[in-house]
């Protein structure tokens, strides 16, 4: 039976937004052998297919509440009102900014002049958009200043929130406590009829957790943080030393 193979971007797949060349050829020998990949992140569904859409067969972003397949939305968990307002009000209470996270743009909500610059280099300026109340949200990404600011944040999000800190440049993503990429994992493998027997998954930070929560072989990279190796059934090498080939080879999928 073929399988289905999941990994996440940052650290993972990819180095700094660049994907390595084994890893390339790894994705290619995946699908020479008819198994289905997908992307799992946090990134909003626009750049991720735009980054990677080309390289796999599926994306779940927003960690797990935007899936696409062959480039097409196939599901969506987007924020009730009542969510997204008790998410705004603790940015208003907490002097924090966000982009809000749509299907194809990004809002910036209490964001200063320079930190919406800086998203628009990254993300392209047509995607980022002022705050419309009348827009669907699916995630978000927070900003902070300070590292004592970015505590508290996690403090004060975290009966709702898991905080993913993009390696300390002053913005986070969020999975949320309700839906996660594990969640967004269960719904893929409910739709194509693959048992967790038959699905792997590949991470290196602690939202990865979920992911390792519904697939039966969770694979942790050198440069994974100590609490995901804990959860795994197999370590790796780190990203950059072909960590991904030796474990597909190890686990006989190429």
């Amino acid at each position: 039976m073929d399988k289905i193979i999941f990994f996440d971007i940052d650290g993972t797949l990819a180095v700094r937004g660049e994907i390595p060349e084994s890893n390339l050829k790894a994705l290619k020998l995946l699908k020479d052998k008819s198994h289905k990949t997908f992307i799992c992140t946090g990134r909003a569904p626009f750049y991720a297919k735009k980054l990677f859409g080309h390289l796999v067969d599926g994306i779940v972003c927003c960690n797990g509440r935007y899936i696409l397949y062959q480039n097409k939305k196939l599901h969506g968990e987007a924020f009730s009102r009542d969510e997204l307002r008790t998410y705004l009000d603790l940015l208003d209470k907490n002097n924090l900014g966000a982009l809000l996270v749509s299907d194809d743009c990004s809002m910036a909500y209490h964001l200063s002049d320079e930190e919406i610059e800086q998203a628009k280099k990254e993300y392209g300026k047509t995607r980022i958009q002022p705050y419309d109340d009348k827009i669907t949200v699916y995630t978000l990404d927070i900003y902070y200043r300070d590292r004592e600011r970015y505590l508290n944040m996690v403090n004060v999000f975290k009966e709702n929130l898991v905080i993913n800190d993009h390696s300390g440049i002053g913005n986070c993503d969020c999975s949320t406590i309700g839906f996660d990429k594990g969640d967004g994992i269960a719904y893929i493998l409910k739709y194509f009829k693959i048992s967790k027997n038959d699905a792997y998954a590949f991470g290196d930070g602690e939202n990865d957790r979920a992911m390792f929560r519904e697939v039966n072989h969770g694979i942790a990279m050198g440069n994974a943080v100590d609490s995901l190796k804990n959860v795994a059934t197999y370590i790796t090498d780190n990203v950059d030393q072909e960590g991904i080939t030796k474990a597909l080879k190890h686990e006989k999928l190429i």
